[in-house]
This record gives C-alpha cells, structure tokens and sequence, in this order.
C-alpha cells in the first residue's frame, strides 16, 4: 500500500517520509517555532508534525507522589511540566500556514477527543497518536471516526497492545495505519532500539512501518530507512542547549539534512529489488566474464576439440556456462587464432 498525502508519498516502494516533530520546543514563542518550522522546511523535510494538547487534556493538578518526574525534566511534577510544555492554540495557524508556504504538510498529535473540533478546522489531513496514548480508547475511537489515516507511534508497546490499538481504529473505520517503531527513552541509547521490530509490525499494517527517532544523530534514523521503514519521525531544535524539555534529544539543522541526503541515497541504492545486470556493469560483464578464444587457426568444417580453445576474458565468444559449448561442433566459417568462437562460426 501507498498513500497519497496532499503529494507527498508513504509506501514501501517510496523514498523515506521525513517527519519533522515540533514537540515543545517551540518554547511558547511563536517566532521561535516559526524559526523551526523554516529550519526543517530548508532541510528538506516532508511533514511537520505539532502537539495539540493542555496540562488539563493530560493530567490534573495533584500532590500525589506518582505525579513527581525525573529533574531531567526540569521541572518537578507532570502538570507543571505539561502546562510549560503545551503549545499556545493560537499557535496552531500560523504554523501550519507556515509549513504548508515550505511545501510541507502539517498535522499533529491529538491526546484528548475534546481537541478533535479544533484540529479538525485546521483542515490536517492525517492524525498521529503518540506512543502514551496508543492505549487510550476513547481517543483512538474518535480520531478513527475521523476517516483520515493515522499514523501511531508504538513506543513502550508488546505486540498484543499493538494489536488491540489496531483492533479499535479498524472496528472504528479509519483510515488507513502507519505503525512507527519507537523505543519511548530520551535521549534513546543505540543498543535499545531494536529495529528489527519493525519486521514484526510490517504485517499489521501493509507494510506501512516506519520508525520515530529519540536516538542523537542520525545513524540510526538512516539505518531504519536501510532497512525498509516507509517514514521517519525525528525531534528538530535550532539549538539543543536551551532551556526545555525535548531540546537535549532533538535533531540540529545539519542533522536534518544529512538525513534529508541520507534516505534520497539510501532510496536509490535499495532499488526494485529486481536482480538483473546494471547498466553500470554491462561493461564489465563484457569484459570479465570468459567466453572460448581459438588457440590455433581453425578452418571451415572442422570439429572443434577441447584442445582448439580455452575459456578467457573477455566474454566475446560463446560462455562457458552454455550447455551447448562449443566442443563437438562444426564450424561453417573459420576462426583465427587467439579470436573469440561466436555462436554465429556454428553450424546449425
């Protein structure tokens, strides 16, 4: 399966979808979201993918212990980190009015149904569903009821949580899923990554697999489109040293763009999959392979022995693979010495 969004092209057969993920990292200034969405238009990307959310769409404001996160954070509970981290509504406009001026299509994530009004007057023409809600019903019924395709994140997930998620958008009339593989770490460490699970989730949703990227840098984004993911979703920052939750892990302008030339690469040397000769090696093929070259003058009408030839570079004469070789045959025009033996010197 291929989709089609607004021209840009997700399929197997297809050059890597790149998808440019805002996260937080906007700051809540507009001007430096703005400055974002310009980077990753400039770096060649496809999609530029926000976060519609609030703290109250999320969590609720609460003393609990449970609610406490990692200082890594910077801050000290999931509301305040959530209230900090949403972007402004008003924001949304602005910035998909921005991406779709750079030529990329913009859509978001949604985490409360109550959202779906909003996003869907901005007129997005896919969904995303992050990794911590892919186990949230309520909202994988709404957004399925939408039509549009969904493309979901399967971080944290076994196989039977991926499948239940499945279950729901389908029994709900969805369009069509794009699974991306993720390992939910931030930064995630190389050897945890696993993109091998890609193969297992490849049949669950046509082959539409694709990998969202927590790694620094852009080996292993490269690796996953080597191996077959059909998109890549990656965390953009102008500068991972300022203050915020998602810069530390996002990917730098000349990260974007030496993935950008990365998967238009790696797209060109994965091919058809077909195995036939390149027009690259025809020459090659001409010149290495050995064929049977005369080792004396041979007239018309003799019987070729073994003795009369050898098989040598290059591959002008008939090939020493041909069960008809030429040992036992008459010629009908002489061959001279140290001359390839055609096909055409046989007789019939």
């Amino acid at each position: 399966m291929t989709l089609n969004i607004e021209g840009k092209l997700i399929g197997p057969g297809e050059r890597c979808a790149l998808i440019a993920e805002l996260s937080a990292n906007h700051d809540r200034d507009l001007e430096q979201a703005l400055r974002l969405v310009d980077l990753a238009g400039e770096a060649g990307w496809d999609f530029l993918k926000l976060q519609t959310y609030s703290a109250e769409s999320l969590t609720m404001d609460s003393d609990h212990p449970s609610m406490a996160v990692d200082p890594v954070w910077g801050r000290t509970n999931l509301y305040e980190l959530y209230r900090d981290a949403a972007m402004p509504m008003e924001f949304h406009k602005p910035l998909v009015d921005r991406a779709r001026a750079l030529g990329m299509v913009p859509f978001t994530s949604v985490y409360d149904p109550r959202d779906l009004p909003f996003t869907e007057e901005l007129g997005f023409p896919i969904y995303k569903i992050a990794s911590f809600e892919m186990t949230y019903d309520d909202l994988l019924r709404e957004i399925a009821g939408t039509g549009k395709p969904v493309v979901m994140s399967t971080g944290m997930a076994d196989l039977a949580e991926v499948d239940h998620a499945i279950e729901v958008l389908s029994r709900n009339k969805s369009g069509p899923v794009v699974l991306l593989h993720c390992v939910s770490a931030y930064p995630a460490p190389l050897e945890d990554l696993n993109l091998r699970a890609m193969e297992s989730l490849a049949p669950r949703c046509d082959g539409l697999v694709g990998f969202s990227d927590h790694t620094i840098g852009s080996r292993a984004a490269l690796a996953a489109a080597a191996m077959g993911a059909v998109a890549i979703e990656k965390h953009i920052t102008n500068d991972p040293t300022r203050p915020g939750p998602d810069h530390r892990f996002s990917a730098t302008s000349d990260v974007l763009r030496d993935i950008a030339t990365g998967v238009a690469e790696i797209h060109a040397a994965r091919g058809s999959g077909e195995k036939a000769t390149t027009g690259a090696e025809a020459g090659n093929k001409s010149l290495g392979r050995r064929s049977a070259f005369a080792l004396r003058d041979l007239p018309a009408g003799h019987v070729i022995a073994r003795e009369d030839f050898r098989f040598v570079r290059p591959g002008a004469g008939i090939p020493p693979n041909d069960p008809t070789a030429p040992v036992g045959r008459t010629l009908s025009a002489p061959v001279r010495a140290g001359h390839p033996i055609t096909y055409e010197h046989l007789a019939p």
